[in-house]
């Protein structure tokens, strides 16, 4: 894949208005937000504030500890109403790939009425287009690399504490640059990111080597779980029993379904996990190119990218056991 991101002037444009109008700015990253969409959130406010705006950063999810290393990290509004939320002008939604993922709307349905302007910023395939201005590439390798051409057309110098930010979210969404989606311009972007200051070192330490004792022990209960199905689909899970007992969060499972891909037999795999609020959260990667993951998370009403797509559905996790007979 040698994929380049192309955008909409039209969109870009509309953004660019949008953001000079405005003065109070609010940006949501997803529920259970990981490196792109933290790093966007935080290279976005960092870009706005040179702007002399006045900006908010919001995720209805804790921001996870290894995260909070980028500028902002550990400064996230979680919980929101509808009357502070009409203190902005402005709402700029980052790396979420269908409107559902704000979550917020699930409590303040205004949210997403467009009385306050939307900018809808992401690279997910399902992307449902909830923006008044949206700033797409279905395609591209990570919303922060979607970021870097708009913060080009938007004429933004990119500062140290912004390019590690990006960085974080490339390096994240590209499974380190192992991912088929690390192309040409993946890697040159990360050059110069590089050139602008970016602690590689840093993104590296906290989101790939920063693991404890109990991280490692859910990570091997993942794996040793792992089955291959009749449908050549590798299948595991993590239930809430687990994350208890290791006194654990979903997120701490980041990073392991990688593993998981990396079986040649399998179509794709899957690694189902309670979510300690109800629901079940499904992961889904691939190596193969004939299998389209965001339609199969689309039929449980979740989306993503061809080759790496998730869902969320209300419920629980049974064990099924089956014993067979064997005659002598």
């Amino acid at each position: 894949m040698n994929h380049r991101i192309q955008l909409d002037i039209d969109e870009l444009k509309k953004a660019r208005d949008l953001i000079a109008q405005s003065s109070r700015v609010l940006i949501i990253s997803h529920r259970n937000p990981d490196a792109d969409s933290i790093g966007a959130n935080s290279s976005v406010r960092i870009a706005l504030e040179s702007m002399d705006k006045t900006v908010s950063s919001a995720c209805a999810d804790p921001v996870p500890e290894n995260l909070q290393f980028m500028k902002y990290g550990d400064q996230f509004l979680q919980d929101l109403t509808w009357q502070r939320i009409q203190e902005y002008d402005l709402i700029i939604t980052v790396d979420c790939g269908a409107h559902y993922l704000v979550k917020y709307h699930e409590t303040i349905p205004q949210i997403l009425s467009k009385e306050i302007p939307i900018i809808n910023i992401d690279h997910h395939a399902s992307n449902d287009l909830f923006g008044n201005a949206n700033i797409l590439d279905r395609e591209g390798a990570s919303t922060t690399l979607v970021l870097y051409f708009f913060f080009k057309f938007l004429g933004v110098e990119v500062n140290t504490d912004m390019a590690t930010s990006m960085l974080a979210g490339l390096y994240f969404d590209t499974g380190s640059f192992k991912h088929s989606n690390t192309s040409s311009e993946v890697l040159a972007v990360t050059s110069h990111l590089m050139h602008k200051g970016a602690d590689y070192k840093l993104i590296v330490n906290h989101l790939f080597k920063t693991t404890s004792i109990n991280r490692l022990k859910l990570w091997g209960r993942a794996l040793s779980r792992a089955r291959l199905n009749d449908k050549d689909v590798l299948v595991s899970n993590i239930t809430e029993e687990d994350l208890k007992e290791l006194e654990l969060e979903p997120n701490d499972l980041s990073g392991v379904i990688d593993y998981l891909n990396s079986t040649p037999d399998s179509k794709f795999c899957i690694l189902l996990t309670e979510d300690m609020k109800g629901n079940i959260k499904g992961s889904c990667r691939t190596l193969r190119d004939d299998v389209d993951l965001s339609k199969i998370a689309g039929v449980f009403g979740g989306g993503g990218h061809r080759k790496a797509a998730g869902f969320t559905i209300p419920g629980h996790l049974e064990e099924e056991v089956v014993k067979k007979i064997k005659i002598k």
